[in-house]
C-alpha cells in the first residue's frame, strides 16, 4: 500500500524507481519530460503537440457489433462459395473465415506480396470500393485447374500474364452473385468488378489512408493452402451502420418481397368470394312531413344529373363509375370507368 505522500509524489513524477539489476535509479519526472517541482505543462499551448479532433458520436472505426455483423455476412459468403466455386474451377475448394482486423489500408498493403492481383469491386449503391486479393500460390493452382492442367507440389510463383489476369477476373465475377446473396440480409447491393490490377502504387493512391476492415479467408485447394483477403472501407459501410448488428443479420432486413406465385394463389382463393354491390341512383333531403305525405305517382328530384355517371359501391368502396340502362325487363348498369380498383388487391 502507498501512503498519501507517496501517491502525491507519484502523480507529480517525483518518485525514483530502483532498477532490479542494480543499474541505478530512474526518476519519473525525467521520463515524463518535466521537473518534479514544476507545474503541469499545458499541452494545448505546446506547439510541438498536435491536437486531432475526434468525434465520439461518429467515430471513424468499426464497433464490435458492426464487426460481428460483417463476420456473419462473410461466414455465410464462405458457405456459399464452398458450393459454387468447386463447380467453376473443377476441384474441391472450401473457404473459411479465419481472421478479422481493422486498421489503415496502407499498413495492410505492406504485408502483401508484390505479385498480388487486386480486384476493385463496387457495392452500389454504397460509396467507395472494396478490395479483394487471393494469394499468388492459390491463384496459380486455380489457373492450372482452369486450363486443364494438374500441378504437383508447391507452385512456382511468377508474374501474372494478361490471360492469367483475365481468367482470375472471371473467377471474381463468378463470386459476385454469392457476395450479393450473403449481403442481402443486411443491405441490397449490386456488386460489380470495376478493375483488376497488379499495380500496388495505383491501389495505394486510390485507397489512401482509408480505415478498412480486413477479412481473411483460408483457402485449401489440391493440398495447397493460401488466403483470400477482403478489405472493406469504413466509409462504404457507414450508410448502413444501423443495419450492421448481429440481430439484423439473424432476422433479416424487413422489406417487402414480391412473390408473384403466392400473390396469384391468394387471388385464386379470393375470386369466388361474393361481395355486396350497390348502385345509388341519387340522394336528396326531405322533411318528415314530405315523407309522410308521399303517395303513389309522386316524383322526387335527386341531386344526380342525368348525364353524369353513377357510383357503384363494392364492399363499401366507391370503385366504379357506371351508366344506368335496361336489359330486358331488368334495370342494369354499364361500367364506364374504373375508380381505385387497386384497393381490392
Amino acid at each position: 500500500m502507498l501512503s498519501q505522500s507517496e501517491i502525491d509524489a507519484l502523480l507529480k513524477g517525483a518518485i525514483e524507481i530502483e532498477e532490479k539489476d542494480g543499474g541505478g535509479s530512474v526518476n519519473l519526472a525525467e521520463i515524463m519530460g518535466s521537473p518534479s517541482n514544476s507545474a503541469p505543462i499545458n499541452k494545448s499551448s505546446d506547439p510541438s503537440k498536435k491536437i486531432q479532433a475526434y468525434n465520439f458520436w461518429s467515430p471513424e472505426r468499426f464497433s464490435k457489433e458492426q464487426i460481428r455483423a460483417v463476420e456473419l455476412v462473410h461466414e455465410d459468403l464462405a458457405e456459399r462459395l464452398a458450393t459454387s466455386l468447386p463447380t467453376f474451377i473443377r476441384t474441391a475448394l472450401r473457404p473459411r473465415l479465419v481472421h478479422t482486423e481493422q486498421g489503415r489500408f496502407h499498413d495492410f498493403l505492406k504485408d502483401l506480396p508484390e505479385q498480388s492481383l487486386f480486384h476493385l469491386i463496387t457495392l452500389a449503391p454504397l460509396p467507395g470500393q472494396m478490395i479483394l486479393t487471393i494469394s499468388p500460390n492459390v491463384c496459380h493452382v486455380i489457373l492450372e485447374q482452369r486450363l486443364g492442367g494438374k500441378m504437383e507440389g508447391e507452385p512456382s510463383i511468377r508474374a501474372l500474364t494478361d490471360i492469367d489476369q483475365s481468367l482470375l477476373r472471371g473467377l471474381v465475377e463468378h463470386m459476385l452473385n454469392d457476395l450479393k446473396s450473403a449481403w442481402s440480409k443486411v443491405a441490397s447491393i449490386e456488386p460489380q468488378l470495376d478493375d483488376s490490377t497488379v499495380n500496388q502504387h495505383w491501389v495505394q493512391m486510390l485507397m489512401g489512408n482509408e480505415r478498412v476492415l480486413l477479412l481473411t479467408f483460408e483457402l485449401s485447394i489440391n493440398m495447397i493452402t493460401g488466403t483470400m483477403n477482403i478489405y472493406i472501407p469504413f466509409s462504404s459501410l457507414k450508410p448502413i451502420s444501423a443495419n450492421l448488428n448481429p440481430a439484423v443479420w439473424v432476422t433479416g432486413r424487413k422489406e417487402k418481397q414480391s412473390n408473384s406465385a403466392a400473390k396469384q394463389m391468394t387471388l385464386d382463393l379470393l375470386y369466388p368470394v361474393k361481395l355486396p354491390v350497390k348502385v345509388t341512383v341519387g340522394k336528396t333531403r326531405l322533411s318528415l312531413g314530405d315523407v309522410a305525405n308521399l303517395t303513389i305517382g309522386d316524383v322526387i328530384q335527386t341531386d344526380t344529373n342525368i348525364k353524369n355517371p353513377l357510383i357503384m359501391r363494392v364492399a363499401n368502396e366507391d370503385l366504379f363509375n357506371v351508366q344506368i340502362g335496361k336489359i330486358g325487363k331488368n334495370i342494369a348498369v354499364q361500367v364506364v370507368s374504373v375508380n381505385r380498383v387497386e384497393k381490392l388487391f
